[in-house]
Formats: structure tokens, C-alpha cells, sequence
């Protein structure tokens, strides 16, 4: 609150509150605190000033000695004790000003409300990347997200979603610029908040007499005829730190619980620093690979700017062995398997791994996700094709993707066998269309784009089609992959992992317990920052075991 009866006149002069003296001379006991900062108008004050009257003898003893105590101040009643000082520069000065404007910027940075609001602003962008693919090519937004027609979710279209730039939103300005504000926002609030925070927590803070310990604590009580040390010994061994010094004792558990906000502050920078690193630092790309093939990895990297560096792993070879899918018994896909390896430039392998979806292979800073797959080629033999050659072995037929034609629905993969009045003749290409939809089954049509039949590849069965006599056999699967170089990803990890062991220790009682002893009494006060009622009854708990000192003997007259 502001200083009680004082007048406007004063808080835009910059000097002390001319009632001071008077307030002194009501008060007894009088324990203060002063919160104030120059508002940088006028050269004035504004604070927030405490203070609590607690009357004792000895203050009241001094103040009729000094001849100061007021008349008509009813004992016990609460007082304000102001005290102010010039500001230590002038405020029309180039560093009084930068230094208004530097604490003003961090008191809005170190605001709790705008902090929220920062984060809720990275959760909707967060949401919009998990609802909107992302990083996809051009002409698969054009396809989703068409400007005319139907609307995706009733309004985006593809203009709308480049220009909000939803296409690459982990990435883009506005995204990282929030990032950046809250990583700015979490330092403000450390340093302004909790390092003085921390910093009282470690102090030893002795309280000398009965008064200055009840001020000290919530809990309040005293124990006749005990000594301070049988305390300290019992406070010992429920882990307190003790600190005795003459007749007065301060004990503290749980300082890691007022350090963890800070580990916890910088753990989420960590997070925040990996995830900005590796927008920038790092590469991406994809490839689509049949089995039995290989390419250069950096080939297929693309960088995320000219900050990105990469690394020498990606100047090797990966080799695709095999690629497979798992299905299930109704027919639906189980998992995708590729079977990589690594080889340097002389084609010694260097590490190899069978891969699966939410298990990448990572090799030097590179990481390799199974993502997608499709259909490289058949093997048929077309016994009458001119395509089959005389030795009787399987032929391999390119299979083309037949995805977002007109009238096909779903994906399907096709490929053609020639019948063999084609190679004479000049007319348009006539023979038999073979489709599929998963490695399963392979279904065949006549030339005339009649049913012919359904066959099992490597099921080894004969069909006669169109005059071919024609034999399945194995289907070759392409593996599409993600790569990805992300340097910031040792960070992110370890920020994850500090946050989450700073969390739990956040959680941590500080507790503290004042003690001294007067005569043959000790008073005692404690407080806590969480769990106060544990506290409480763990507190009364330990002085009920606190002995009792037994008064000296008597001296007996003989």
C-alpha cells in the first residue's frame, strides 16, 4: 500500500516522506519492509511500503526515556516507517534513462500473464503443425488444399496456408520469433525473481531474542527448562542443516526445492536452444529407393539455411538389401521393414540395420525414418510376349503409380505385357494390364480390359492370357525415407531430461526452524513454503521429544 496521509505533492518529489519522524515516534516494536522504485516521472516515488507494530517493553521503555513516544497512539497501534534516498543519477541523464528502460523491459519480460499468453500462442502453432502436414512438396498442397471447390476445414486454401506459411510453421519467422521471446521471458523471470530468491534462501538468519523469532516463523511455540542443543541434535536427525551460534540456532531442509525453478528455467532453454539450433544448423530431404538400389546421402539433403553444416557421415553410401511389409490376418499392414547399410567410398560396409516405422537407423549425426514405400518393378514371365527372351527367365516390369488418376481410388501400382501381334504391327500398344494394390495379390486384364484373373505373387501358377501363357513372380518393393540432420537434438535431451529431475525436486518442502534460548526456555518458530500442515505436525511432533532439563538440586542447611 502506499505510505498512509502522505501527500501527492511528496511521491512526484523524489525525497523522503516528511511523517517519518512521526511515525517513529508512535512506534514500537516496529518491523518494516520497503518495496519502492523511482517512476522515472518527474524524478518521483512510488512504493509499497509494510509495516507491523508489534509493542515490547523495551521499545516502550526507550521511546518514554527519549521522551518521544506520541500521545494519543493507543498501544499496539500498527505504524508506517518510511524511509527514501536520492536517486544515485539524474534522471534526465543518458544512464538514467537506459536504466528506467532496462528495468522497465524486464519487469514486462518477467511478467507471469504475458508468459502464458507467449505459450499459448507456441501450443496454437504447435496444434496448426500437427493438423497440417508438413514440409510436404507444392503440388501436395495444391491437391489437399485447393482455393476453389470444397475448403479444407471450411476456409484453408492453399494461398491462405502459403501465406501464413502453416507449410513450414515449426520453422518460420513468427514461430522462432516466439521462441525466442519466451527464452527471453525465462531469463527476465530468473533473474529478476529467482536468483534473490535463492540467495536469501542460503543466508543463515539468526534470530536473538523471543520477539525476533515469533516474527521469523508461522509456528510459534516455546518449551520450558530444554537446552537449544538437545533441539539442534533432534533437528539434526531429520535432516536440517544446523547452524548454532551462542544462544541462537537457525536449521533448513529442502534448499534444492528453492534452486530447482532455476534448473527448471534453464532446462526448458535448453529445449528451446536445441529445437532453434536445429532449425538452423540442420538438413532434411527424402528418397524413395527400390531394393537392391544405393545413393550418396547427400544427395538427398537439402540445408535449412546457409548456417547448416554437414556432416562427413552423409558423404557415404546407403544401400537398400530388401524391403518388406508385415501383414496382419484380415489383411491390413502390421510394418514396414528395410534392411539398410551404410558403406563408405570403397563399398566396405560400415554399420547395417534392419529399419521400422518409430525405428530409424542414425549413423554419424544422421538419422534415416521409415516413411512411406511404393512398388519398383514385377517379375513376370510371358511365355508369347516378345518381350520374354528364350532362355525362360523372369523378365522385371517397371510398376507406375496409378494414384490420383481419374477413377482410381486408393493407391494402385500397374504395368503392361505386350501381346505379340504388336511387335509386327503399328497400331496402338494391345496386351495385358497388370495392377495391384499391396504385395499380396496381382490382378490381371485381358486386353480388351476384361477381368482375367487374380494370382499370388511367387505362388508359381500358370494363366493364359490373350495367347501369353503368364507366371507371377516376386513384387519389388521401393522404401521412401526421411532424413534428417537436427544438431540440436543432444540438447533437446538433455533439456528434457534436467526439466523433468528439476520438476520432481521443485517439489521439495524448504523448510525452516529459528530457535534461542532465554534463561532456561527456548523459543522456537518454523515455516515451510509447501505442505504447512505436515509441517506443523511434524514441528510439534520433534519438540515433543525435546527433553526436559531436570532444575539443579536444592542446597540442604545442615
Amino acid at each position: 500500500m502506499q505510505v498512509a496521509g502522505a501527500p501527492r505533492s511528496w511521491l512526484r518529489s523524489g525525497k523522503p516522506p516528511p511523517m517519518a519522524g512521526a511515525a517513529l515516534r508512535g512506534g514500537r516494536g516496529v518491523r518494516l519492509s520497503i518495496r519502492g522504485r523511482r517512476t522515472g516521472l518527474e524524478g518521483g516515488w512510488l512504493g509499497r511500503i509494510q509495516a507491523v507494530a508489534s509493542p515490547t517493553k523495551e521499545s516502550e521503555k526507550k521511546a518514554v526515556d527519549q521522551g518521544t513516544k506520541g500521545p494519543g497512539l493507543p498501544e499496539g497501534t500498527p505504524v508506517v516507517l518510511a524511509t527514501a534516498q536520492e536517486a544515485p543519477y539524474p534522471e534526465d541523464s543518458a544512464s538514467g534513462l537506459f536504466n528506467v528502460a532496462y528495468k522497465r523491459v524486464l519487469r514486462e519480460l518477467s511478467s507471469f500473464p504475458r508468459a502464458i499468453g507467449v505459450l499459448a500462442l507456441i501450443g496454437f502453432c504447435s496444434a496448426v503443425g500437427t493438423v497440417v502436414e508438413q514440409n510436404k512438396p507444392v503440388t501436395w498442397y495444391m491437391e489437399n488444399y485447393p482455393n476453389t471447390g470444397p475448403k479444407m476445414f471450411g476456409f484453408l486454401t492453399y494461398d491462405l496456408l502459403y501465406f501464413l506459411q502453416w507449410d513450414h510453421i515449426y520453422t518460420c519467422w513468427y514461430f522462432l520469433l516466439l521462441m525466442a521471446l519466451l527464452a527471453s521471458q525465462l531469463v527476465a523471470c530468473t533473474y529478476t525473481r529467482q536468483f534473490p530468491i535463492a540467495k536469501v534462501a542460503q543466508r543463515w538468519q539468526f534470530a536473538t531474542t523471543p520477539e525476533a523469532v515469533a516474527r521469523k516463523g508461522d509456528i510459534a511455540e516455546t518449551l520450558p527448562d530444554a537446552r537449544i542443543q538437545d533441539l539442534g541434535g533432534l533437528l539434526n536427525e531429520k535432516g536440517y542443516q544446523v547452524c548454532l551460534k551462542d544462544s541462537s540456532l537457525y536449521a533448513f531442509k529442502g534448499l534444492a526445492g528453492r534452486f530447482a525453478p532455476i534448473g527448471v528455467h534453464i532446462a526448458m532453454l535448453l529445449i528451446m536452444g536445441g529445437v532453434i539450433y536445429g532449425a538452423f544448423g540442420g538438413f532434411k530431404g527424402t528418397a524413395m529407393v527400390p531394393q537392391g538400389r544405393d545413393f550418396v546421402m547427400a544427395d538427398a539433403l537439402v540445408p535449412n539455411s546457409f548456417f547448416s553444416t554437414l556432416p562427413d557421415a552423409a558423404k557415404n553410401t546407403l544401400r537398400v538389401h530388401d524391403f518388406s511389409i508385415d501383414y496382419r490376418s484380415d489383411g491390413s499392414i502390421a510394418q514396414f521393414y528395410s534392411d539398410l547399410s551404410v558403406e563408405d567410398q570403397d563399398g566396405r560396409e560400415l554399420k547395417r540395420k534392419t529399419i521400422s516405422v518409430n525405428d530409424p537407423f542414425r549413423y554419424g549425426g544422421l538419422t534415416m525414418y521409415q516413411t512411406d514405400w511404393s512398388m519398383a518393378a514385377i517379375s513376370v514371365k510371358a511365355v508369347g510376349s516378345p518381350l520374354q527372351p528364350d532362355n525362360g527367365e523372369f523378365i522385371k516390369l517397371p510398376m507406375a503409380s496409378l494414384e490420383g488418376r481419374k477413377d482410381v481410388s486408393g493407391r494402385v501400382w500397374a504395368t503392361f505385357i505386350p501381346m505379340p501381334e504388336d511387335a509386327s504391327e503399328g497400331g496402338p500398344p494391345r496386351g495385358v494390364s497388370v495392377l495391384a494394390k499391396d504385395f499380396q495379390t496381382v490382378v490381371l486384364y485381358d486386353s480388351n480390359g476384361e477381368f482375367a484373373g487374380v494370382r499370388r505373387p511367387g505362388s508359381g501358377k500358370v494363366i493364359s492370357v490373350d495367347g501369353m501363357d503368364i507366371t507371377i513372380g516376386d513384387v519389388l518393393g521401393s522404401t521412401g525415407l526421411e532424413m534428417k540432420v537436427d544438431p540440436g537434438v543432444p540438447l533437446v535431451y538433455a533439456g528434457f531430461a534436467g526439466l523433468m529431475l528439476t520438476s520432481l525436486l521443485s517439489y521439495l518442502s524448504h523448510s525452516q526452524v529459528w530457535a534461542c534460548q532465554k534463561d532456561k526456555d527456548i523459543h522456537v518458530s518454523g515455516k515451510t513454503n509447501r505442505a504447512k500442515v505436515v509441517f506443523g505436525l511434524e514441528l510439534s511432533a520433534l519438540l515433543d521429544k525435546v527433553p526436559e532439563v531436570a532444575p539443579p538440586p536444592k542446597a540442604t542447611a545442615n
